[in-house]
């Protein structure tokens, strides 16, 4: 009969602490139970449909696949996670900024790649005090310094005067060396060509021919034919992957293909858009500017790709690995903010301040990316760019990391 009691008693007991324990939950006060997980939405513009499609989406994978280590890493902290919220530009400025306007209530920073699309978006960004990452952009869009606009890399321009001095500084010839430029009609076709104008003949260099086509063009024998006449040294293309890959063709029939060096577009060469269209024997001997690390030739890129592959089945290439140096960048700006201010308490001006601001020689695996400083005065990001030449379908070195000059003011 006693053991009955007792144990009647422990049951009363064990019932009272259930009861408890489910008052608590209801209620969220039992420490028993971990806190909700907090979920820090984070934006991404490109042009994953259109005509540039195929680096758009690349670029996006290395997002995606850096959120997915950020999360799996717990980089934020635990129960601390970033969602990505995707907006298509269509390589079109008035399309980026529809999309941005769609999503900008629902984020607290975002990146994107993409000028045409993001170039519209200056004003809004900082009337809305969005931080905004530039994964590629223009001097006329990080100039004047903004506490809500930062670049990944230095803009286009800057690279091609970068580039320009670089080669000038070990020219041994007695002429001045020549480039001509071949772009699509697009605002970031038109960048380079803009700079090359402006800077290059103080740089000593001579320009031409440059020939503008429409984004549709498939035929180039005019913009060959120039090139034949006029003989320049370089030939920078600013034009998608199918349509370098049928102006090479037309190049090799003309018997133009070996009279000149032919330099990929600024926003990155040897990436899957070009490499996976451009058949290899056309893309033999031709050069590449790269922002982000190849994994041709550098062993953060290489470290990187190998978890991409492992962790997605797709290795992280070129033009993935800025994406997800944006990515990277915005989870070291949330580090240094959460340092300041509670996660529940941040916004996009405490962000840019206690952040953005204060990211100083940053990087992740290694040489994945140029190291990125940012300040007051500062958000440019990356200062440094290099040169490849694809040999025999690997990319290799050509010109060594270079410092890229500011344009400020100029």
């Amino acid at each position: 009969m006693k053991n009955r009691t007792f144990l009647g008693k422990i049951a009363a007991l064990g019932l009272a602490i259930c009861i408890l324990l489910w008052l608590g939950l209801i209620n969220g006060h039992n420490s028993v139970y971990a806190a909700p997980k907090k979920v820090i939405p984070v934006g991404y513009l490109s042009g994953i449909s259109g005509a540039q499609a195929r680096i758009c989406n690349l670029n996006r994978h290395g997002a995606e696949q850096a959120v997915a280590y950020v999360n799996q890493k717990q980089l934020l902290g635990k129960g601390i996670s970033i969602k990505l919220l995707v907006a298509d530009s269509q390589v079109n400025a008035t399309v980026g900024l529809n999309s941005y306007q769609g999503f900008k209530d629902k984020v607290l920073t975002f990146v994107a790649y993409d000028t045409s699309g993001a170039s519209a978006l200056r004003p809004f960004v900082e009337q809305d005090k969005k931080p905004f990452v530039a994964l590629t952009t223009n001097r006329t869009f990080v100039y004047p310094t903004s506490k809500f606009i930062f670049g990944l890399a230095p803009p286009y321009e800057e690279l091609l005067v970068g580039f320009l001095k670089g080669v000038k500084s070990s020219w041994k010839k007695n002429r001045a060396p020549k480039i001509g430029l071949i772009s699509f009609e697009t605002p970031s076709g038109r960048f380079p060509i803009s700079a090359a104008k402006k800077f290059g003949p103080g740089l000593g260099w001579e320009i031409g021919p440059i020939s503008i086509v429409p984004l549709t063009s498939v035929d180039f024998s005019g913009a060959i034919a120039r090139i034949k006449d006029e003989k320049p040294d370089w030939v920078l293309l600013s034009l998608t992957g199918g349509q370098i890959k049928n102006l090479l063709k037309q190049a090799k029939v003309a018997g133009v293909k070996d009279m000149t060096k032919w330099l990929m577009p600024l926003w990155g060469g040897f990436n899957e858009s070009m490499t996976t269209v451009i058949p290899q024997a056309q893309l033999n001997g031709t050069y590449g500017f790269c922002l982000a690390s190849n994994p041709d030739v550098h062993e953060g890129a290489k470290e990187w790709a190998a978890w991409t592959k492992s962790n997605s089945g797709q290795a992280c290439e070129e033009a993935g690995n800025s994406g997800a140096a944006g990515v990277f960048i915005v989870t070291r700006a949330l580090q240094l903010a959460m340092e300041k201010v509670s996660v529940d308490d941040l916004d996009g001006p405490k962000l840019s301040q206690y952040g953005y601001q204060r990211i100083r020689n940053f990087q992740m695996f290694g040489d994945l990316f140029p190291a990125i400083n940012y300040g007051p005065n500062n958000t440019r990001g990356s200062t440094q760019a290099s040169v490849l030449r694809m040999v025999n379908g690997k990319a290799e070195k050509a010109i060594p990391w270079f410092e890229v000059p500011s344009l400020e003011g100029k």
